[in-house]
């Protein structure tokens, strides 16, 4: 027999005129059914007083999807000529009956998140609701861990399911440097007909890492390795670091403790500051500079592998190389010495000298020319001068009065001493 959203079967059994019915059936039992989408509960359902003759008790009791009507009969019950119907009034209602979704969310590969974190997933997801109406059954956050951002935005995608059941939605969180962070997605579901299980999705985020600079400055460009030239200079002193970062430099000369610079400022967009350092001539006196930086120096200043923060430099008076004969031959009258000048730790250099001497008597050369090593100073070593004797040209006129003796030497200057230098030949090493 059906009725709004359920059925209730109908019970019938043979009985004997004349007997008690009881004997043999007691009770019986109707199984009130749902309709497909519909559920019954054994708590909504009670039987109408009065009770129809012949029956004494009426309980319904839950039996899974469906409820038992336990009809207990009245003892005795004598079965008359006629068939007897026994017509129960019950009343209850069938609820619509919720449709059930489940279902696991997985990794696709996570790196660089602190949520989901190690260990949250698989998880599980579930939800039950009505025929055609939607639910959200899950939302999962998706944060960058610190220090790192999603260049590619992470994706949720179902693997397993039915995709048109289902909408995806994604709210997203970016830093102060619009840099993407965190994504928050949420699923809703719209139930179809029946229950549905083993759906999967499937979770792809990968962070990485961002480049967030302290505001310091980290590091300067200045010419410390070649001396100062001793007619004065101009040298940049380029200062580099992040935008915002404050410096200040000075720097000073002695002796004297003149200062020849004295700026400061803050590092702009191009990344860096330029200093022009003008350095005065000087003509009577070695000078040291030193450069003193400050500001928002970053740690690595003054450290095993950073820059010093009070950098150098040195500026030489010019010093000389010249080169004389030598003799204590009374007869022998040594030229004055052949001076040249040079800035101290200038790169190599081939000059030229013409060194004289006189004598009373006749001028024989031994050896002509004679060994280049007998000129003395040939094995200085840096910061000393270093000078290698390449050539000799010697002359002699013994028709003058006095004889005289001229001697070309090409000499090449490897490095300029600090240190004025002499190179001398002895000519009683050479005269005969």
């Amino acid at each position: 027999m059906a009725f709004q959203n359920f059925t209730v079967n109908v019970v019938s059994f043979p009985a004997t005129t004349g007997l008690d019915w009881t004997n043999s059936y007691s009770q019986i039992t109707l199984t009130i059914t749902p309709d497909t989408g519909y559920s019954v509960d054994a708590n909504n359902f009670s039987p109408i007083a009065p009770l129809p003759t012949y029956v004494n008790s009426v309980t319904f009791t839950q039996n899974g999807t469906n409820i038992d009507c336990i009809i207990v009969y009245t003892s005795p019950s004598i079965m008359p000529a006629a068939d007897v119907l026994i017509a129960l009034c019950i009343q209850g209602f069938a609820s619509e009956a919720p449709i059930v979704i489940g279902g696991t969310l997985k990794s696709g590969g996570i790196t660089n998140v602190s949520t989901p974190s190690a260990g949250d997933l698989p998880s599980n997801f579930s939800g039950s609701g009505k025929w055609d109406s939607s639910l959200t059954v899950f939302t999962q956050a998706v944060v960058a861990s610190t220090g790192y951002y999603f260049k590619t935005k992470p994706v949720l995608s179902i693997s397993k399911g039915n995709r048109s059941e289902y909408t995806v939605t994604s709210i997203e969180t970016l830093d102060p440097k619009k840099r993407l962070i965190q994504v928050v997605f949420s699923v809703s579901y719209k139930f179809p007909v029946n229950d549905v299980s083993g759906n999967e999705f499937v979770l792809i985020a990968n962070a990485i890492q961002y480049y967030n600079p302290l505001v310091k400055i980290t590091a300067y460009k200045f010419n410390t390795g070649t001396v100062v030239n001793a007619g004065g200079d101009t040298r940049n002193f380029t200062i580099y670091g992040i935008t915002g970062a404050n410096w200040a430099l000075i720097g000073s000369y002695v002796p004297g403790n003149v200062i020849v610079v004295n700026a400061s400022g803050v590092i702009d967009g191009t990344g860096k500051a330029v200093v022009s350092v003008i350095f005065p001539a000087t003509t009577n006196v070695d000078r040291t500079y030193t450069f003193t930086l400050t500001g928002d120096l970053a740690t690595s200043f003054n450290t095993a592998n950073g820059q010093t923060s009070t950098p150098s430099v040195i500026q030489y008076i010019q010093s000389s190389l010249s080169l004389a004969f030598t003799s204590t031959n009374a007869a022998v009258t040594p030229g004055s010495p052949v001076i040249r000048y040079f800035l101290p730790y200038t790169s190599t250099s081939t000059v030229e000298y013409t060194v004289t001497a006189t004598s009373s008597q006749t001028i024989t050369v031994a050896n002509n020319p004679p060994p280049a090593i007998l000129w003395t100073g040939q094995d200085g070593v840096s910061p000393e001068y270093i000078i290698e004797v390449l050539s000799q040209d010697f002359v002699v006129n013994n028709l003058s009065s006095p004889s005289t003796l001229t001697a070309n030497v090409v000499v090449r200057v490897f490095n300029a001493g600090a240190v004025s230098k002499a190179s001398v030949l002895d000519l009683d090493n050479v005269l005969i």
